[in-house]
């Protein structure tokens, strides 16, 4: 059914932040297209929808947005002919067979995108958005309204508030830790402590259900496109000069991500993960003090869903 006729799934809802903020600032969309994600008359018409997002505004016409992650708005470091390139993931002017290809190689083999943004089966993707401030019960409600009408501007769909809590963001967490130190860590040494951290975090855990990632991950992954004369057999950069090296031609091409996961000198670390199991505990990591946390959850009790069909199909059902 849901092949056939398409749905957009909001999932709104408060999330703990005992060490920042008292409220949730994470909102997240799952669209299924009528015929799966890597679909080239489907694409255009995304790209368009998620940048309309951009324009909802609050009651005092300020954008309401400021983080959008989807397939659709994500730029990535790509080995790209004989070059290494920063580029979209979806580039509409090679949505031909081999153009599709390669973005779904893309989607399944870099370490921020995957199951964070499709599933596994290809047929949905989300879109992760934050607003500009945490949202309470009384903007949600004319949030989704706002989300509904900018949604169906820009695609052919009538959408509805339902009351099942079935879809493929149900069960899930996903949990941000931020880490903070004063002194001045090598390189080498902060991603040492990240990999252990990752490693505390990964036991018992199976690695189809789990997505684990921070800066160690995008390094080690860009390593393999610059060659594997910087990285050990491991992943890990071989010196605090392999580090160097990786980090300014990520910054010469304007990699957001990297910078958000550890800064240029080490003294904020970000470790993400994103999973189907109870709320882990929180990492341990070496010479760093924790400073921000962020828990998203996917529970009945918080997910609401706005589905969203072709007019076609809705008109056909009346």
């Amino acid at each position: 059914m849901r092949n056939t006729i398409g749905a957009f799934l909001l999932s709104v809802l408060g999330c703990a932040a005992p060490l920042a903020q008292p409220a949730s600032d994470w909102q997240a969309i799952t669209l299924y297209p009528p015929a799966g994600i890597y679909q080239a008359d489907f694409l255009p018409a995304m790209v368009a929808a998620t940048e309309s997002l951009w324009q909802v505004q609050d009651q005092q016409g300020k954008p309401v947005l400021k983080t959008i992650d989807s397939i659709a708005s994500m730029n990535v470091i790509v080995a790209q002919d004989d070059e290494v390139r920063f580029r979209r993931i979806i580039e509409l002017k090679e949505l031909d067979r081999a153009g599709l290809q390669r973005m779904q190689t893309l989607v399944e083999q870099h370490p921020l995108v995957r199951r964070r943004l499709v599933t596994a089966d290809g047929q949905a993707t989300h879109i992760w958005m934050r607003p500009q401030t945490a949202v309470n019960p009384q903007d949600l409600q004319r949030l989704t309204r706002q989300l509904q009408q900018t949604l169906q501007q820009q695609l052919p769909v009538s959408c509805r508030m339902t009351d099942s809590q079935q879809g493929p963001l149900a069960g899930l967490y996903l949990s941000e830790w931020q880490f903070e130190t004063t002194a001045r860590p090598a390189g080498l040494q902060a991603l040492r402590a990240l990999d252990k951290a990752a490693q505390q975090l990964s036991v018992n855990t199976e690695s189809d259900q789990v997505q684990l990632y921070s800066a160690l991950s995008l390094l080690s992954y860009l390593g393999g496109i610059l060659g594997a004369e910087l990285l050990d057999k491991h992943g890990m950069p071989v010196s605090d000069m392999a580090v160097s090296q990786m980090y300014m031609l990520a910054e010469s091409l304007r990699s957001r991500d990297l910078q958000a996961l550890a800064r240029p000198d080490f003294r904020q670390l970000q470790l993400v993960m994103l999973g189907h199991q109870q709320l882990p505990a929180v990492p341990e990591l070496t010479g760093y003090q924790l400073s921000h946390t962020h828990h998203w959850q996917g529970t009945p009790e918080q997910y609401r869903i706005l589905d969203c069909r072709p007019l076609t199909t809705v008109s056909a059902e009346n």
